[in-house]
């Protein structure tokens, strides 16, 4: 009969340490969330901040630009290692509306100040430039990763058909004494 009551007692430390057990080996879900542009997301040990948009039906000039299959949209997008080992930034996708995923162009010819397509950042290192992907005019949200591929973020990306700035040199917008001579 002691004998018994000893099995039971065992049996019923032992039923919940197992359970605290295999609770511990399932993978916990990660919830995806999603950033606006210019805010700032940490994966892991990489910190991702999407900084501006912009589309372009071709890159370079004259006979040499390089056309797009639809049109190039340029993320102009800055990744920073947090961690104390090298980390590699992996490639970025975007995704429009309707859930088709479209990769980053790994070509960066005609692409001002291009981010490249291999991004390895030493202990507190940083990269900014622009990524590049061929994607049809629309609403895109930019699909981010850890360092190593496990934990994903999406940054939205408005629509907008914003091109490079337009600027004219030497002309100060705030001093309305250098506004053109008007016509006579």
């Amino acid at each position: 009969m002691v004998l018994l009551m000893l099995r039971r007692s065992w049996l019923y430390l032992l039923i919940p340490l197992c359970a605290a057990g295999l609770a511990s080996c399932v993978e916990h879900a990660w919830e995806v969330r999603t950033y606006p542009l210019g805010q700032k997301v940490t994966l892991g040990h990489l910190t991702y901040v999407a900084i501006e948009t912009q589309w372009y039906p071709a890159l370079g000039e004259g006979p040499g630009a390089r056309a797009a299959q639809n049109q190039f949209l340029l993320v102009r997008v800055s990744v920073t290692n947090g961690g104390s080992a090298e980390a590699a930034s992996p490639n970025l996708t975007v995704e429009d509306s309707a859930g088709r995923r479209y990769p980053e162009l790994s070509d960066g010819e005609g692409v001002t100040d291009w981010i490249g397509a291999l991004r390895l950042l030493a202990p507190a290192d940083s990269l900014t430039g622009n990524a590049v992907f061929d994607v049809p005019p629309g609403h895109y949200t930019l699909h981010i990763l850890d360092e190593d591929n496990q934990h994903e973020a999406r940054i939205d990306l408005p629509l907008n058909f914003q091109t490079a700035p337009t600027e004219t040199p030497g002309l100060d917008l705030l001093k309305p004494e250098q506004a053109a001579p008007a016509a006579k």
